[in-house]
């Protein structure tokens, strides 16, 4: 089981200090994605897409990629998350794809 492929405690200090738009932060994570689920294809039979996206009352987290208009609708949209688990499945066709939370 591949674990996992974008979480907010595991980004580069290059991209968070970075003066990146949403569609080039698009751009980026759809790369990270489909390098990492690529590379494995075949090999993974699963994969923890996006990690700890909620904070423990069920609200959305607050990252890089949730904040970002037009990736994830700050305040109100999950858009970062259904594009990652679209670019995993392209990338990994035949893996069982899943968002991880801990609680």
């Amino acid at each position: 089981r591949g674990h996992t492929v974008v979480w907010h405690n595991q980004v580069p200090a290059w991209l968070t200090s970075g003066n990146y738009g949403a569609p080039q932060l698009s751009t980026i994570l759809q790369g990270h994605i489909t390098a990492v689920m690529g590379h494995y294809a075949g090999q993974v039979y699963a994969w923890d897409v996006v990690n700890e996206a909620f904070n423990d009352d069920g609200t959305m987290r607050d990252t890089i990629w949730y904040d970002q208009p037009g990736i994830g609708f700050a305040g109100g949209g999950t858009q970062y998350i259904e594009r990652a688990l679209n670019w995993a499945h392209a990338a990994d066709p035949s893996a069982k794809l899943s968002l991880n939370d801990y609680n």
